[in-house]
Parts: C-alpha cells; sequence; structure tokens
C-alpha cells in the first residue's frame, strides 16, 4: 500500500470537507441504471464471468477519480495510489463470506486473481471478518436476485470513509441490458460531480470492455 498525505491547507477539497465531515448523517447515497447490453454479448460469445467484469470495471472506474482514493484517519488526510476490492461471495447454506482481491489494471491476470479469491473465500463456513486496518478498499456487494432502486449499507461509524457499490439483477427491456448500480460514500470527499464521474467512467468501461 502506498499512500501520500493531503496538506489541507491547499487541498482544493477542504471546503467540502470542514462543511460534511462533522455531520450526524454525512453519507450520500444514490442509485442508477447502468447499461451492460455490450458486456452481455461478449459475455456469450467469450464466456467470461459477468460478476468478474463488472468487478474490473467498476475498480477501474474508482480508480481513475482520485476522490475515492482518499481516507482520512482522525485529522489526517491521505491519498491512497491504488484502491482494492473487497466483496461478498456465497458459501454453503445460503450464507455469505468476505473476499478480497488486488485491482491491477491488466484484465486477463485481475480475473484469474479474483477466481482464485473467490474459490478459497468459498471455503469459509461461516461469515468472518476478512479484510484487514488497512483502508485501501472499496466494499462491493452483488445482489443478482433483485432489481432495485435503493440500498443503504450498514457503516462502522459517521466517520467511516471507505466508499460502498452494490449493483443487483441484469434486466433486460426492447433488447437492452441494465443493472442497477448503488454507491454510498462520504459527502466529505465525494459530491455528486465525482459521483457522476464515477458512473460516467463505469457506463464507459462496460461498453470498451475487452475480454
Amino acid at each position: 500500500m502506498t499512500a501520500e498525505t493531503i496538506d489541507f491547507e491547499t487541498w482544493e477539497g477542504r471546503h467540502q470537507y470542514q462543511m460534511f465531515r462533522g455531520h450526524d448523517i454525512p453519507h450520500l447515497s444514490l442509485t442508477a441504471g447502468v447499461d451492460v447490453t455490450s458486456l452481455m454479448q461478449k459475455h456469450r460469445s467469450a464466456k467470461l464471468s459477468p460478476f468478474n467484469a463488472v468487478l474490473y470495471a467498476m475498480m477501474r472506474a474508482v480508480n481513475a477519480i482520485p476522490e475515492f482514493r482518499v481516507r482520512f484517519r482522525g485529522e489526517t488526510l491521505l491519498r491512497h495510489d491504488r484502491v482494492h476490492a473487497s466483496f461478498t461471495v456465497p458459501i454453503a447454506k445460503d450464507q455469505f463470506g468476505f473476499c478480497q482481491t488486488r485491482f491491477i489494471e491488466d484484465w486477463p491476470r485481475f480475473d484469474k486473481d479474483c477466481r482464485a479469491a473467490i474459490e478459497r473465500a468459498r471455503q469459509q463456513t461461516a461469515l468472518q471478518e476478512g479484510t484487514s486496518e488497512e483502508d485501501d478498499w472499496i466494499f462491493l456487494s452483488c445482489m443478482p436476485w433483485l432489481d432495485f432502486t435503493s440500498l443503504t449499507h450498514p457503516l462502522f461509524s459517521r466517520d467511516d470513509c471507505i466508499p460502498r457499490i452494490a449493483w443487483g439483477k441484469i434486466t433486460e427491456e426492447r433488447g437492452r441490458a441494465r443493472i442497477s448500480v448503488n454507491l454510498q460514500a462520504h459527502h466529505a470527499l465525494i459530491d455528486g460531480l465525482r459521483a457522476a464521474r464515477f458512473y460516467e467512467a463505469l457506463q464507459k468501461n462496460l461498453d470498451d470492455f475487452q475480454a
């Protein structure tokens, strides 16, 4: 993990940070539809994992936006050079386990590492705390059974500044496939513009995906 300390006095986000850091409920949550038609066509022809491909597209999007890599620890602000994926996978008896994989730009390597991490995580017999004390993570969940319109994630505290992302069931209408994608983030670090940039980057990554 590599992170740089942010100089608060010259940081462009300092005014937003001061405005929202102390709020009792400082997290924003929004849900928007994302088109996955192109990805699903490639899934059928290349036999790729839609889950891994969407996860890769999301992680590539968040890593491209600096604010998604910023964390605060007390009054210290840090910006990671890269953030990684922590997500849930199904295990036996309709339960779930935590799984982590490091993000790398190379899709074949990411896919291979992700498949191996998921296979290891599926050996769990109960939900266990799987993420280290490091904060260079994005927390992600997939709900393939439901096309939701909103979602709220559990948080450790109002100072929890790790973004959460969830996506739902693939639905089809008029020949197009889509998923609902929810983003929850600390408003002291991420505003509506950066959230919109995430969705824009995600859509582009999905449209341009090359297996």
